[in-house]
């Protein structure tokens, strides 16, 4: 996983080449990364806590940490340094690159005979990687909780929903509105109903497994959704391989509108196009999302293509949000 962590510390316009040594550091640092995640590390840090490592495997991940520039050591306490901070709001991505792609990645050397070869993901480590791209920005969510508390109370459906992460939040900011999730990993359903459950919000929340991509026969899983009932749509970072497996990002869109007829506000989350010829001069997880896409045969599309797919539906944008250049949420709405 060589564009990882090395491209933390470059901007978009950093000319230099990569070396051996980031390219190892990258990988160990990426590592080290999710482990500290997993513990809560960043999550604890971000808010302005310290930590201190209690065994000789925490020591060593720290140890590691700061040895990379993350984190500092203040008497028996750890701090986060200014590139920690935006280490630790950019997790969820390390995350996807470093264990949810892993697996795809791993088939590259045995298939140089093929033309692209299947993803082969860790789901769990993708819906949270996912999840947490998605939230990463307050803002983003506060503007789209917003959107939806400010109209008439509706339902708000999130197609690919992972692990009920950003239905979940969005259930705080717009407690009127209720929520559906859909994904086609039943196994991440399950796991996230159950957490729903221990926080009280399976009243306001449903979720359910299946696939959301609009083919000739409804999915069985709309048979047991109020169609009409649904005035909000979201999809996040899931667009671009729908519309390459259905024949672009129009098919995909108009095939929503048409499952819910009574849609006055799409929220569309993605990962645009970023071409360059030198990794050094993308955003830093582009060359890695490029690549993956490349390798499973999966098409990604420019600004100007969602945009004009948007416009031919008849949505007007109503505000878009940038992370990384490359990665944009749209609120779009209609009459």
């Amino acid at each position: 996983m060589t564009a990882v962590t090395p491209l933390i510390h470059q901007s978009a316009s950093t000319t230099a080449e990569f070396t051996i040594r980031d390219v190892i550091e990258g990988q160990t640092a990426g590592h080290l990364i999710v482990a500290a995640d997993d513990w809560g590390w960043w999550t604890a840090l971000l808010s302005g806590e310290s930590i201190v490592p209690t065994t000789g495997i925490q020591q060593t991940v720290a140890d590691g940490l700061i040895r990379a520039g993350f984190l500092a050591r203040r008497g028996h306490r750890y701090q986060l340094t200014h590139t920690g901070h935006d280490v630790g709001k950019n997790r969820g991505f390390v995350r996807v690159a470093v264990r949810g792609w892993e697996p795809t990645f791993r088939q590259v050397s045995d298939s140089a005979h093929r033309e692209h070869i299947s993803a082969a993901t860790d789901p769990g480590a993708v819906a949270l990687g996912c999840s947490d791209i998605a939230r990463r920005k307050p803002e983003f969510f506060a503007g789209i909780g917003h959107a939806i508390a400010t109209g008439t109370p509706g339902c708000t459906i999130d197609l690919g929903c992972a692990d009920a992460g950003r239905v979940t939040a969005l259930a705080g900011l717009a407690p009127r509105e209720r929520f559906l999730g859909v994904d086609i990993e039943a196994g991440v359903i399950a796991d996230a109903t159950t957490e729903l459950a221990a926080k009280g919000l399976s009243d306001r929340i449903t979720l359910l497994a299946g696939s959301v991509q609009p083919e000739a026969e409804p999915p069985a899983w709309l048979d047991r959704v109020d169609r009409d009932a649904v005035t909000t749509a979201m999809s996040f970072f899931l667009l671009h391989q729908l519309a390459s497996d259905g024949g672009g990002i129009t098919p995909v869109l108009r095939g929503w509108m048409d499952w819910f007829p009574n849609l006055r506000r799409l929220v569309i989350g993605d990962g645009y196009l970023v071409e360059a010829t030198s990794w050094t001069q993308q955003p830093w997880f582009s060359p890695t999302y490029e690549i993956y896409h490349s390798l499973t045969g999966v098409r990604l599309w420019t600004r100007q293509q969602y945009e004009s797919a948007f416009a031919d539906l008849g949505w007007s944008i109503a505000r878009r949000m940038e992370d990384h250049t490359m990665l944009v949420t749209t609120i779009l709405e209609r009459e």
